[in-house]
């Protein structure tokens, strides 16, 4: 097998996961090779399209492509924003201690893929449970736990303090 080829293989996107791209204001998704059905309120759709505007950067509309395109924009699309900007703030306090702890079940990004596994309605309990059971060998330790725990609070305050705007716009729009 050639050398290009290989690489070629390896660079290749996973079949089932959408690809996107940022072009102005606007944020498309391209759901043709993503194995679910494309439905903006499912958990699934939503993780997807947090995960892309954290990689992509925040956009006034998110577009999915499909065989009938499906928008976002207004307070929903800055609302995923808003929760896009949690999770990538969240996933950049992943402390790069090496590999040790990289292979901790208690490292920051374990944590925190227990509080995104339960998007749209995040599992800051569970994660803060799973830390308290840890008692920390050394300082390092001790230190990436504090972040965890500061990454896990301004996770959750920011997700209640959207929650309370969602609400409030709701109320003011009757929710339309």
């Amino acid at each position: 097998m050639e050398i290009k080829s290989i690489f070629s293989a390896m660079s290749r996107r996973h079949p089932d996961s959408a690809d996107a791209e940022l072009t102005e204001n606007v944020l498309s998704i391209n759901c043709r090779k993503c194995s679910k059905v494309p439905d903006i309120r499912s958990s699934g759709c939503m993780r997807c399209m947090i995960h892309h505007i954290s990689q992509q950067g925040s956009a006034e509309r998110i577009r999915l492509r499909t065989s009938k395109d499906l928008e976002l924009f207004g307070p929903a699309a800055e609302a995923l924003c808003e929760v896009a900007v949690f999770y990538r703030s969240a996933s950049m306090s992943v402390n790069g201690g090496g590999r040790s702890c990289s292979d901790c079940v208690n490292s920051c990004s374990k944590i925190m893929e227990i509080v995104w596994s339960g998007f749209p309605d995040p599992n800051f309990d569970s994660a803060r449970g799973k830390l308290m059971s840890f008692r920390p060998a050394d300082s390092r330790c001790n230190l990436c736990i504090q972040k965890t725990y500061r990454a896990l609070d301004q996770a959750e305050h920011g997700m209640n303090n959207l929650k309370k705007k969602i609400s409030i716009e709701t109320a003011r729009t009757g929710g339309v």
